[in-house]
């Protein structure tokens, strides 16, 4: 009898190990917290007028990973939490690639204008 029950303890506690070795992994906070830090830098570059599709795939693909969270699902959180952090990168990244293009254009202007004006100066009255 004594043998019995040390047999149905041990199968008791080999069930609780795998039962806890199964369990959901962690919520992935690091990837979240990197997709709302990315998220945060775009806005502040002002992705939402020069890039804002993918900024608010960013956002969509931050309130999919929160809900896997909510629904356990801590792997495709992962996934969405790491998809929002690029898309906000590369909102990030469209924004100073338009920026940029602003200030040579406007820097073409200018050289534009500072030639007519020598053309200008050049030719007699």
């Amino acid at each position: 009898m004594k043998a019995l029950i040390r047999r149905i303890v041990g199968l008791a506690g080999s069930l609780l190990l795998v039962a806890a070795c199964a369990s959901a992994p962690p919520a992935p906070d690091a990837a979240i917290d990197a997709a709302k830090v990315a998220i945060a830098n775009a806005e502040k570059a002002d992705a939402g007028h020069h890039a804002g599709a993918e900024l608010g795939e960013a956002r969509q693909k931050l309130a999919s990973a929160d809900d896997a969270v909510t629904d356990e699902n801590m792997i495709l959180a992962e996934r969405f939490a790491q998809e929002s952090r690029v898309q906000a990168e590369l909102a990030s990244a469209r924004t100073e690639a338009a920026k940029a293009a602003a200030v040579n254009k406007e820097m073409e202007r200018g050289a534009d204008a500072l030639s007519e004006e020598m053309e200008r100066a050049g030719e007699p009255k």
